[in-house]
């Protein structure tokens, strides 16, 4: 499948104490699972492999910062599309 970077960034900081990426499919089963990798100044990324199969899936982004817990979701629609 194709790979999209999943990322985070920190407004205002540059570190986080610890990152982590989860995706799940539309039945909300955990397909991929992660920790946030740092490329440096509060960015933070994972790369992902979209699923080959169809549908809709959550990516599930939690941080936490000086012992609070910051989450982000959000939704994609991976598509197979024939190639001639």
């Amino acid at each position: 499948g194709d790979t999209v970077k999943v990322t985070w960034i920190n407004s205002g900081m540059t570190t986080i104490d610890s990152g982590h990426m989860a995706v799940y499919n539309g039945a909300e089963t955990l397909v991929d699972s992660a920790t946030l990798v740092s490329s440096g100044n509060g960015h933070y990324y994972k790369l992902h492999t979209v699923p080959n199969t169809p549908g809709w899936y959550a990516v599930a982004l939690t941080a936490v910062w000086s012992g609070s817990t910051y989450k982000r979701r959000t939704r994609y629609n991976a598509v197979i599309e024939d190639v001639d």
